[in-house]
């Protein structure tokens, strides 16, 4: 929970110390599909690493930013995001993951041109996981269970991407291709019992096993000027 705290101070801290300077504000909503990505290594067999089969999910959120020049702005944005996918294995059940996860994004963007507006951005990324469900498949029996308890409640990461926008009414549309890593572990360890019907299979993960999060992202969005100085 400190981490959590200390991450979203930084964040409250920063957006408005930028707002001296500004010349425009604006705010916006975003939406679009995350084809969700993942790496998992075992404690009893750390030199392996196993890719996860990539999940298409969703994200949708909502932003505030500040123009720092014709250039130049930043763009705080919270997003509702998906993130989990498929891990496969000869001889092993199959197990289907996902989670959902509140991210917070400071991005730093940067682009030219007046009605064509082609731009970069980058930044970094705090994400608070809200809920987890994991389900396997074994014996001919679906099993499911809450995967929340054996994960760390936030994950840290970066974002970079690049897109592009045009005038339409009295804002602007974007269509942007995003790039989403994450850099912290986000399991923890211990065991989930998984249910279905009267059976229960148990599914034990080890303190050192490792579960990062990555993933491509489509998303589409509609900007507006609050107006500047």
């Amino acid at each position: 929970m400190k981490r959590i705290r200390y991450g979203l101070i930084a964040i409250l801290i920063t957006v408005p110390a930028l707002s001296v300077h500004a010349q425009e504000t604006f705010i916006g909503i975003l939406g679009g599909l995350h084809f969700a990505d993942s790496k998992l290594a075992f404690e009893n067999n750390p030199t392996s690493n196993h890719d996860i089969q990539a999940r298409t999910l969703f994200g949708v959120g909502g932003f505030f930013g500040l123009s720092l020049n014709e250039y130049i702005s930043v763009r705080f944005e919270p997003m509702f995001l998906q993130k989990g996918g498929f891990y496969t294995k000869p001889s092993s059940p199959e197990m289907d993951f996902k989670t959902s996860q509140l991210e917070l994004q400071l991005f730093l963007k940067a682009g030219m041109g007046k009605q064509i507006h082609p731009y970069i951005f980058a930044g970094p990324s705090l994400s608070i996981v809200l809920s987890a469900n994991v389900k396997v498949d074994a014996a001919g029996h679906l099993f499911e269970g809450d995967f929340m308890k054996v994960l760390k409640g936030t994950e840290y990461g970066a974002v970079f991407g690049a897109g592009v926008s045009a005038p339409v009414w009295t804002g602007s549309a974007f269509i942007e291709g995003r790039y989403a890593l994450g850099f912290s572990n986000l399991m923890k360890g211990g065991r989930v019992d998984l249910t279905s019907g009267n059976l229960t299979l148990p599914l034990d993960t080890l303190p050192g096993d490792v579960l990062k999060t990555m993933g491509f992202q489509i998303m589409i969005g509609y900007q507006l000027p609050l107006g500047g100085d």
